[in-house]
């Protein structure tokens, strides 16, 4: 006996279950089903929207930056945003985005980008961390130590995300770190295709990144000295070599339209700058050199955004 039409056989649902043709019942308590499902799964807001809104809630949720009220240094701990002077837009993580390679580089993996967004939230505030290095994984010979509680010149830090972003059930609860890695053929910026940055639960080496003065001359004088909030700095990838840099190309996610952030040392070529040192009258030295402005970054706690 057959049961479904020619249409249904062929995989075209020209009859619905109103029309008595075919095996009419078994679809009107399939559609039964699913209007069960449906109402069940939106009480319980596991709908892939109410999820969706859920992240962007958590994800935007608001945050207060740590006023300092000795000083106008920079802590270690406190939490701030990280602005680029190129674009003025602030660091953020999109832990909705999650790389699914096999790669066991990619495994809570989350992506970061520099968004127009400059209000405090959950994912565009950061807290810096001491870098504990692991005796014996690499050389630290010649890894200053500095044990003030204020951010130094030299200093090599963690930059963890705000932990108020892990708060949703998809999310992993381990802190996670600004990370990146070399270039290869599964790893690079989307955009740019220079290094990828990203979000990562690493402590290691690949998560270390070093503060430093812009101008290359003043990093042996100002090394140990504090970091004034508001101050440029540029912020080093140890194990790679290269600044962290936002050269200010656009790329889409769920947040809209925000610029790509990567590791790429951008210098000027010739002696053009120097030229325009002399000019001015603020030439230093021959040998000294300058980083683009793509690289510089300024720390904004809440003395600032106040």
């Amino acid at each position: 006996m057959q049961y479904y039409t020619r249409q249904q056989l062929q995989g075209n649902g020209k009859y619905s279950h109103a029309v008595r043709i075919g095996n009419w019942n078994e679809d009107l308590t399939m559609q039964e089903v699913r209007v069960r499902e449906y109402i069940a799964a939106k009480e319980q807001g596991a709908l892939s929207m109410d999820k969706h809104a859920m992240r962007l809630r958590t994800a935007l949720a608001p945050a207060t930056l740590t006023t300092v009220k000795q000083g106008e240094h920079v802590f270690l701990g406190d939490v701030l945003q990280i602005q680029s002077k190129e674009t003025d837009a602030v660091v953020a993580g999109d832990l909705a985005a999650l790389n699914q390679d096999k790669d066991p580089r990619d495994l809570d993996s989350h992506a970061v980008s520099c968004t127009f967004l400059s209000d405090p939230c959950s994912r565009n505030t950061f807290v810096l961390e001491r870098y504990q290095p692991k005796q014996g994984l690499h050389n630290t010979t010649f890894m200053q130590e500095f044990h003030r509680e204020e951010l130094c010149y030299g200093q090599v830090v963690l930059i963890r995300i705000n932990p108020a972003a892990q708060d949703h059930p998809d999310v992993i609860k381990a802190p996670l770190y600004l990370t990146s890695s070399m270039v290869d053929m599964h790893h690079f910026s989307k955009v740019s295709k220079n290094q990828e940055v990203r979000l990562t639960p690493s402590t290691g080496y690949i998560s270390a990144w070093k503060v430093l003065p812009v101008k290359s001359s003043h990093r042996d004088v100002a090394e140990g000295e504090p970091v004034l909030a508001g101050a440029p700095v540029v912020l080093k990838h140890c194990a790679t070599n290269n600044d962290l840099a936002c050269l200010g190309m656009e790329q889409k996610n769920d947040f809209g339209t925000e610029y790509e952030i990567c590791c790429f040392t951008v210098a000027t070529t010739g002696k053009r700058w120097l030229l325009n040192k002399d000019l001015k009258g603020t030439h230093d030295s021959q040998l000294d050199s300058e980083g683009g402005t793509p690289n510089s970054f300024v720390f904004i706690t809440g003395n600032l955004s106040s």
